[in-house]
Formats: structure tokens, C-alpha cells, sequence
């Protein structure tokens, strides 16, 4: 029986890892190929990342060079946001693992998402593509984009409307919370709550820093949530590990987008006995009954971005909490990613202290 799936992301590791400690052979493609995707993977590859998407040309020029004959799916995370056409020229050639080109593209274009929103009566912050009377307390986004990278404060310019590809959202109070959960086409299962928190810098105040699960949050909040999740798994046809980004102010939960893809709070489950990767392919046969008991214990992830440019060492010993590891000899520019720390324990806010601790650390380490 064939059991080989290619993984692709803009950081493969974590699925590469889940899928390959299912008993799967997997090839990745992804911006970075670290040094622990490659142990966990028969093939990496590493593909340039722009805007919000993988380099069309040299995507496809990776693709064609992977023998497809034996693998039986592609499952796929972000780097596909924007660009759901690669999604629909690779399904043509090997079963897509997750969902539809059509739905990634329809719940990321921001007028067809927020009018769904509406529709359902589901809330979130307010949008506009179209000139600004007043700019103040506004954001600036581009459609399809992940990570943060994207945000910006718009400009206190009256009558300038967004570029193509843009749209202005009210920006909301509150903290950022999301909702890790799978879908079957009709019903949901959920996974879990996480707090994120962002990690600014001066180009990109709303860069996504990391995330804890199991965030403990008002039964109202985590209701609300849910049935947000459960209104547009039923509306478009959810299927596999999707997750719902919200900001959540006291009782109130304002939706700001849907990642119908596998995402990085991923990351935050995963363990040896529950193996998200199995259980999204699960997922995505529509089979989410006996669904097995969710990990209590909290995990926080703390992405590490490079405060300067650096010339890695070619031979270095990383602690065992650290995650996505640079190649030995790469150069990391300033203000990319780095690498990812890992921490556990029994509650939310020992994960996310000790998490935070470890960062500390390894910067102070870094700047000597």
C-alpha cells in the first residue's frame, strides 16, 4: 500500500513530523527546509516565498521535479491563501488533502467572507472597500495574507481607497483567540482555544509571534466561537483540521477570518497519542466519530525572529526546545523567521511563561 503524501507550507516541520510519525513517507515543500523538516522527510524542498504566497515559477518548477506516481494526497497549510489556482493545477495531478480550491479561495476573498458572515449573523469588526472618510482606528490588510505580515495601519487620509488586493477592517479591542477544530462537510469537532499574541516590529506592528492552547476562556466566549465554526462548516462544507481567528473583548467575539487549512496552532497539539495529522485525513473522509480524548496539558510556541542578519555556525547544538532549526552555514536575514521555541506544562500560563523565558534566553544568547 502507497503511504507517501507531500506536505506543503510555508514551514512544513510540525505536519511533516505528525505525518511521518503516523507511518507516512513524506517529501515537503516549504519556504525554509530546516534542518528537522529534512529528518522528517524522505525529500525537502525549499521554494522562495513572496507576498503572501509561494514564487508561482518556482513552485511549479519543484513540483515537476517529485515523482507523483505513488503518492496518494497533498495536504497543505499557508502559502495557498492567495493563491488558490496553484491548489487547482496540483490537484489535477494528486489528490488534494483537505479542502477545495474553490472554498480556500471564496472564505479568502474578504467581500464574498464578511458578506457570508452577515448572512449567518455571525459578528466581526467592520470592513470597508472603499474610501475612508476617516481613517482613524482602521487597519489596512491585503486579502489572502497570513502571519500578520500583511497589517498595517491605515493612513489618516481621507478619500484614499484600498489598492487591489487590499481592504480596511475597524480594528477591534480585545485579545487575539483561535479555534483550532476539525470539520467532516457538515459537523465540527473541537480541538482547542489559544491565545496568540503578536511580535511587532517596526514594518510589521502585527507580525504573529506565537500562541498557547487550551486557553481557559468564559463558556459564552467559547459557545460563540463554536457556533461561528459550526455555521460555516455547514455554509461552504468544512472539511479536515481548520482554524477560526477571532478577537474576543470580555463576552464579546468579534470573527475576523477562517484558515481552511491546516495552521500553526497545529503545533500546539500534537503528541504521540493524538496524532492530528491521522486525525485530519480522518477529518477529510468526513469520519469524525470516536474522536479520541483532546491533550490537556498546555503547549506554547514562540516564533524567534532573527534581530539582525546572521551567519549561522555550521555545526551547532540547539536545546531540545527549540524547533524549526536552521540549516548548519545558512545566513538569516534580519526580521525572518529564526526558529521556534517549544514549551509545555500542566496550565496555560506556565506553558506561555516558560515559553517566554526560553525566548529571553536565546536572544540574550544571541546578541553576545
Amino acid at each position: 500500500m502507497n503511504n507517501k503524501v507531500i506536505i506543503a507550507a510555508v514551514s512544513a516541520r510540525p505536519y511533516a513530523q505528525a505525518a511521518s510519525a503516523a507511518g507516512y513517507e513524506v517529501i515537503t515543500v516549504d519556504a525554509f527546509a530546516d534542518a528537522d523538516t529534512r529528518s522528517a522527510a524522505s525529500q525537502s524542498y525549499a521554494v522562495s516565498y513572496v507576498q503572501s504566497g509561494f514564487e508561482v515559477a518556482d513552485f511549479e518548477a519543484c513540483m515537476a521535479k517529485i515523482n507523483c506516481d505513488e503518492v496518494i494526497g497533498f495536504a497543505y497549510a499557508s502559502g495557498f491563501d492567495a493563491s488558490a489556482d496553484l491548489l487547482e493545477s496540483v490537484g489535477k495531478r494528486i489528490p488534494l488533502i483537505g479542502n477545495s480550491p474553490k472554498v480556500v479561495r471564496n472564505l479568502k476573498r474578504p467581500l464574498q467572507f464578511f458578506t457570508l458572515l452577515s448572512v449567518l449573523r455571525i459578528p466581526h469588526p467592520e470592513v470597508s472597500f472603499k474610501p475612508l472618510e476617516n481613517a482613524s482606528g482602521w487597519l489596512y490588510k491585503q486579502c489572502g495574507g497570513s502571519g500578520g505580515t500583511h497589517i498595517r495601519k491605515a493612513l489618516p487620509l481621507s478619500s484614499i481607497g484600498p489598492q487591489a488586493g487590499y481592504y480596511f477592517q475597524r480594528e477591534a479591542p480585545g485579545v487575539p483567540i483561535s479555534l483550532l477544530f476539525a470539520a467532516d462537510g457538515m459537523q465540527i469537532k473541537v480541538v482547542g482555544f489559544n491565545l496568540q499574541w503578536v511580535s511587532p516590529s517596526p514594518s510589521m506592528p502585527y507580525r504573529y509571534g506565537g500562541a498557547v492552547s487550551n486557553v481557559s476562556l468564559p463558556e459564552s466566549v467559547k459557545q460563540q466561537l463554536i457556533y461561528a465554526a459550526q455555521q460555516l462548516t455547514a455554509a461552504v462544507g468544512l472539511r479536515g483540521l481548520n482554524s477560526l481567528d477571532a478577537m474576543v473583548n470580555g463576552d464579546e467575539v468579534l470573527v475576523l477570518e477562517i484558515n481552511p487549512r491546516l495552521s500553526a496552532s497545529f503545533d500546539l497539539y500534537q503528541s504521540p497519542d493524538f496524532n492530528l495529522f491521522e486525525l485530519h485525513l480522518r477529518a477529510c473522509a468526513r469520519d469524525i466519530s470516536d474522536w479520541p480524548q483532546v491533550p490537556k496539558r498546555a503547549k506554547a510556541h514562540y516564533i524567534v525572529y532573527a534581530p539582525c542578519n546572521l551567519e549561522l555556525p555550521d555545526a551547532a547544538e540547539w536545546p531540545d526546545w527549540v524547533a524549526d532549526i536552521p540549516v548548519g552555514g545558512s545566513v538569516v536575514a534580519a526580521d525572518n523567521p529564526l526558529c521556534t521555541l517549544l514549551a509545555e506544562a500542566d496550565k496555560t500560563e506556565a506553558a506561555q511563561e516558560l515559553v517566554m523565558l526560553r525566548a529571553k534566553a536565546l536572544l540574550s544568547l544571541i546578541a553576545q
